[in-house]
């Protein structure tokens, strides 16, 4: 068996017809370091837990398991005429206001770890000048076991990048209008998931049952712009709700993120005490749904 190298590995998912029934994936994307940490860490939880009780052995030898599931983090780009499944399985709820369950592979070429059940958690879009647009998914599955290698078939086209981002910012109460001084922007998905758990009936699986959406989807985040006004400033101090919406394009390739109602709950701003910096304004931010419930927070398209 020869040395196993990152760039062998690959990470492929699929949106399942039904809950319990794995499909071979149909997307495949690659993975991406993110900062301070790895592309993949989706770990097998098999929570294991010792007994240490008053039964005449001077030592631990008694265990059992309360539960197995699968959860961590997924880092991949946003590339052109790949993001429809990514989204799909990122937003979309059913009739009753759940998520998308997800069959899901990763090559770590000595090693494939296969899920079925699988929801996103949270999705976090990262969009900082000079790099790639980042999405990484906190996922959570019900099941994971060993599979067999795949054969991926990778996009080809570059990952969207910053300088290719048109950010929209509504101030003052006024629509929506172009703004160039952001460098770099966060927005915070949450399908409100359930925390995992273990089974809830006494049968030989001991795996959760279910990962119930608990509510519908939350939405933050936090821009960095630089001061070149304060019209933004402004907003927050007087609490005037703003809007956001960053379009990526690459000719008829396109992905919107838009966020039609913010309330600014941060403001982080001062001078830098130096003769070689800019005055840079970070903003924190939570989006908020309709007035009537119809409109979510946060759309993706």
């Amino acid at each position: 068996m020869g040395v196993a190298l990152a760039q062998e590995g690959s990470f492929g998912f699929s949106i399942q017809a039904q809950k319990g029934v794995y499909e071979a994936p149909s997307t495949w994307l690659p993975l991406v370091k993110r900062s301070g940490g790895r592309g993949e860490e989706i770990v097998l939880q098999r929570n294991i837990t010792l007994l240490d009780m008053a039964d005449r052995n001077a030592f631990q030898s008694l265990y059992y398991s309360a539960g197995e599931w699968a959860e961590g983090e997924v880092a991949v780009p946003m590339i052109p005429g790949s993001l429809s499944a990514l989204l799909s399985w990122i937003q979309d709820r059913d009739s009753e206001a759940q998520g998308r369950w997800a069959s899901v592979v990763v090559d770590c070429v000595n090693s494939v770890k296969k899920l079925t059940d699988a929801k996103v958690r949270r999705a976090t879009v990262s969009l900082v000048k000079g790099q790639p647009v980042i999405c990484t998914l906190d996922v959570g599955a019900l099941k994971m076991e060993s599979g067999t290698s795949p054969a991926p078939t990778l996009p080809t086209a570059v990952p969207y990048i910053f300088r290719e981002a048109t950010v929209e910012i509504a101030t003052g109460g006024g629509a929506l209008a172009e703004d160039i001084n952001c460098e770099r922007i966060d927005i915070v998905i949450d399908n409100s998931v359930e925390a995992m758990a273990e089974g809830m009936r006494v049968t030989e699986d001991t795996a959760p049952q279910q990962m119930y959406n608990l509510a519908g989807v939350r939405c933050w985040g936090s821009f960095s712009r630089d001061f070149v006004d304060e019209a933004v400033y402004a907003d927050f101090a007087s609490g005037q709700e703003a809007a956001l919406a960053v379009t990526l394009a690459r000719g008829a390739a396109s992905a919107v993120i838009s966020l039609p109602r913010l309330v600014y709950t941060g403001s982080d701003m001062g001078l830098p005490g130096s003769h070689d910096q800019r005055i840079v304004e970070r903003v924190e931010f939570v989006a908020l749904g309709s007035f009537d419930g119809v409109t979510a927070p946060v759309a993706l398209t």
